[in-house]
Order: structure tokens, then C-alpha cells, then sequence
């Protein structure tokens, strides 16, 4: 089967909805051609006719294909739109039923209170996840590259009233609540310097670590109060120094991120 790239990031895709990869091939491969038969499809997919038949029955009693007529059987894809809903649903209905699973189980809830986050895409997914579920407050030190993929979910929560403040070094598309940016260029600065990121929800969660795409990247999600009051202080600490770089005043944005407000951090500094 000769595929154009859309066509295998789609059955790229469906292997992590948990279709093994003949399955997908042959969902696309009725996306190209229906209804269509069996036998089309194995010319069409690539797939042995000693497979063809058992993953066409898989497909069909997931409801993702179905069968008409007889003599042959020619088969039909669910459209796009369906197939999304169908995943959609499907996939509500399990979180449903883990949910209640695991309300069930007696954990002790310190024994999750630090996560190591492996590779770039599962943190962009972390950070993402808290920004939804906060309630109040997110501090963020951020690069222009991670915060483009999370502005959605910075808008959402600034909708939600949750109050944003973002420090960065680079210079970056938008902005969102107090942002305080050095606006560097950051290719420029990825010739000396690693892409880092901290973000802080509601002062109870802390993501943090390298931000790096290319390579397996490192980072950490905790609830320790302890980091989390480190990494707030750094994010402070960033402000109040770009504040007597770039003459501002840095105590309204700091003060409510503070665990002191009474305090101002600019007046201690040199």
C-alpha cells in the first residue's frame, strides 16, 4: 500500500485509540475506495487475504465498518466525522467506568505526590492538563515554543477567571493576564542556552524541567509544597529582576504570588 503522509499519521494515530495497524490500513483503505470487497481491499491495503476477514470482523464489531449485501459482502466505513464521535463516546463512557475503578481502590495518596514526565509530547499533555483544571491562579516561565501549544488552554482558563502570570526570555506571539517577556530571539537563544519550563497551579502543583523536542526529554510533576514554593520563588525572582531591567514595577504582578505580599522582593535587591 502506497500511503501519502496524511494517510499514515491517520493510522499512526489509530494505533494509540488501540487499532493495531491492519486495522487502520484497512479503515483508510475503505476511506479510498467503497463499498468495496475483501479481496479489493487486500489489493488495495497490503494486507494477506488469510488476515483480510478477521480484520474486517474486528472493524465491524467495533462498529467502525459495516457489511452490505451478499456475494460478495462488500464493506462501508464509518465516516470521519462518526469515526471521531464514535472515539469520543467510546472513550467517555471508559473514563466513566475508571473513574469509579478507581475510587473504589484504597491508595494512599502520597505515594503520587512526584511524577517523572518522559518525553516532550506527554509534558506539553501535563501542562495542558493543569492549566484546565486550575481554578485560580497559574505562573508560568515558559519559551514561545510551548506556550503557542498551550494557548488555547491559557484562554479557556483566563475565561474561567483564573488568574495568568507568564515570565519569559523569548519573545512570544501573544500574551496572556501580567506577562513580562526579555523578548529575545529564541533561535538565538537555543545556540546557548536549553529550553526550560516551570509552570505552578493554584500554588498546589508544580510541572518542571527541560522543554526539549528533539531529544528524550526530562521532566517532573509534583504536588510537594516544598518545590512548589521553589519554584514560585524562581518565577519571582525572574519577574523582579527583568523588573529593574526593563523599569517596571514588579510588585503588583509578584505581591499575589508571594507567600509574603507585604514584602517588596525589587527593595531587597542590589
Amino acid at each position: 500500500m502506497n500511503m501519502n503522509p496524511a494517510e499514515k499519521e491517520i493510522i499512526d494515530l489509530l494505533t494509540e485509540f488501540g487499532l493495531a495497524a491492519n486495522l487502520g490500513k484497512t479503515y483508510v483503505a475503505l476511506l479510498n475506495n467503497n463499498p468495496t470487497t475483501g479481496y479489493e481491499i487486500c489489493t488495495q491495503s497490503g494486507i494477506p487475504r488469510s488476515a483480510i476477514y478477521s480484520v474486517l470482523n474486528k472493524l465491524e464489531s467495533l462498529g467502525i465498518i459495516n457489511s452490505i449485501g451478499n456475494s460478495p459482502k462488500r464493506y462501508v466505513p464509518i465516516p470521519p466525522s462518526g469515526l471521531l464521535e464514535h472515539f469520543s463516546q467510546l472513550h467517555t463512557d471508559r473514563i466513566i467506568l475508571l473513574t469509579d475503578a478507581l475510587e473504589n481502590l484504597d491508595t494512599k495518596a502520597e505515594a503520587f505526590d512526584f511524577w517523572h514526565i518522559h518525553g516532550y509530547r506527554n509534558l506539553i499533555l501535563k501542562l495542558r492538563e493543569a492549566i484546565s483544571q486550575a481554578k485560580g491562579k497559574v505562573f508560568l516561565s515558559i519559551w514561545a515554543k510551548e506556550l503557542n501549544q498551550l494557548e488555547s488552554e491559557l484562554m479557556d482558563a483566563e475565561n474561567r477567571g483564573v488568574a495568568v502570570s507568564i515570565f519569559s526570555f523569548t519573545k512570544l506571539n501573544r500574551q496572556f493576564g501580567n506577562t513580562i517577556s526579555y523578548n529575545l530571539d529564541e533561535e538565538k537563544l537555543k545556540k546557548v542556552w536549553n529550553s526550560k519550563i516551570i509552570l505552578v497551579e493554584d500554588k498546589k502543583i508544580t510541572i518542571m524541567g527541560s522543554a526539549n523536542s528533539k531529544n528524550g526529554n526530562r521532566a517532573i510533576w509534583t504536588n510537594n509544597k516544598a518545590i512548589t514554593e521553589i519554584a514560585t520563588n524562581h518565577i519571582i525572582l525572574d519577574i523582579t529582576l527583568a523588573a529593574q531591567r526593563l523599569k517596571f514595577d514588579p510588585n503588583p504582578i509578584v505581591k499575589p504570588m508571594m507567600k509574603r505580599p507585604d514584602l517588596n522582593l525589587d527593595d531587597m535587591l542590589p
